[in-house]
């Protein structure tokens, strides 16, 4: 059962294309979401005025603004649900249910931190940069697209100074070539901690290169979700702990685990 706590209306304050197939939703929280959610958590999102769509939508929060209510939602159209996202209008009343998961865990003293995202999983990378350049930790950021017309949020983490490196597949923007391909000048700087988002083929690539040089990290891991708060067990995910492997749900124990902890199925 949905408990009270979690349950939060938001207005649609924009929503405006940001690159070729990405769209990002700025909403105005009831003041509990953007105050409590810490970066790498999630909301799960009623479509409003589509009695076909009954199933909650799950999206990362990229980033918020507590003194402003406001909560920053990337989405990009894969189906029905975002396909009808993007008809959504300033003004409109949106049911949310959030904050929820584990969000990714902040080093105690300042480092140099690495960040690798890709395509949509870029966006949960905003808030958790902030944070660490707040913390006075350094950030290094990687990011992948397929192409210049897809690549968004640079400005982001560029504003917070941190160092960007832009990849795309074919070579349109930045460096040609994948995210992997680009990582070997960071790994061999003292990088203290790695977090990684992005698509699955991405994540398998760079998770040994990090394991290969020893370095800490955490990864969020996307799924198909039903209920977002661990009662249908639809997301789940095998992790080693203490020598044992055992199930864990995406939508609670994480989206965010130890790059160590989950077993990467080929």
């Amino acid at each position: 059962m949905e408990s009270n706590k979690l349950l939060h209306t938001a207005t649609v304050e924009e929503n405006t294309q940001i690159c070729a197939d990405h769209f990002q939703l700025i909403l105005k929280d009831d003041g509990g979401l953007s105050k409590t959610t810490l970066p790498g958590q999630f909301v799960n999102v009623v479509i409003p005025q589509r009695l076909d769509l009954l199933l909650r939508r799950p999206f990362s929060v990229a980033r918020t603004d507590p003194e402003k209510n406001l909560l920053y939602i990337v989405y990009r159209i894969v189906g029905k649900g975002t396909g009808a996202m993007v008809e959504l209008k300033p003004g409109t009343k949106i049911d949310l249910m959030g904050p929820l998961g584990n969000g990714w865990h902040l080093p105690k003293a300042p480092m140099n931190c690495l960040l690798v995202g890709g395509g949509c999983g870029v966006a949960p990378l905003w808030a958790l940069a902030e944070h660490l350049v707040r913390e006075r930790s350094r950030v290094f950021t990687v990011m992948g697209f397929q192409s210049r017309d897809k690549v968004f949020g640079e400005d982001i983490f560029r504003q917070i100074q941190s160092e960007v490196t832009v990849t795309t597949d074919d070579g349109s923007y930045g460096c040609e070539g994948f995210v992997c391909d680009h990582l070997e000048p960071y790994l061999n700087q003292k990088i203290g901690r790695a977090y990684v988002c992005g698509p699955m083929p991405m994540v398998r690539t760079v998770i040994p290169q990090l394991l290969q040089k020893k370095i800490e990290g955490e990864v969020s891991l996307e799924e198909i979700m039903g209920c977002g708060y661990g009662v249908c067990l639809s997301c789940v995910t095998e992790v080693e702990k203490d020598g044992r492997v055992q199930k864990q749900r995406i939508c609670t124990e994480g989206p965010v685990f130890s790059i160590r902890e989950v077993k990467w199925q080929s």
